[in-house]
């Protein structure tokens, strides 16, 4: 079997050039933008001169520098950092939108024990609280997205 040396010191899985390049091109947007060095210093708390260096000079921020200034700048400044490792963010208060897939896979599973109760032509008493409970659970998965989710 071969030895395989996973260490971090072998490769970066996120380099500093990504890192300096995106820092830079966040801070040069967030200046067309009408940010200035002095005014994203005073939102986030890091040097105005330290934003400069990284915008001008492509010097490398720290992590939670490089948060502090996206955080301030928005989502067009969090999600480049986050897309350098496969992510992408949203803010915690922001409502989840309704994921087609999900919503599916739970109406199908509680449309599932309904056909199951109603396999025989009929649902028996010992199957209605089972059946009153998934028709209950498939009525709220797919409310949100009726024309009567507005009003739940």
């Amino acid at each position: 079997m071969m030895h395989r040396n996973n260490s971090g010191d072998d490769c970066e899985i996120v380099s500093p050039d990504r890192v300096r390049v995106t820092i830079q091109g966040i801070l040069r947007a967030a200046q067309a933008q009408g940010w200035t060095d002095e005014s994203l210093a005073s939102a986030s708390g890091v040097k105005a001169s330290t934003i400069k260096g990284y915008r001008v000079e492509g010097k490398e921020p720290s992590l939670s520098k490089a948060l502090s200034l996206a955080v301030v700048i928005g989502s067009s400044a969090i999600n480049p950092l986050l897309a350098l490792i496969g992510y992408a963010a949203r803010p915690l208060e922001e409502a989840d939108e309704a994921c087609p897939m999900q919503m599916t896979a739970a109406a199908m599973a509680h449309l599932s024990t309904i056909a199951s109760a109603a396999a025989d032509g009929r649902i028996d008493h010992t199957e209605a609280p089972k059946v009153r409970e998934a028709a209950d659970q498939l009525i709220a998965t797919i409310l949100p997205v009726s024309s009567h989710g507005d009003a739940a």
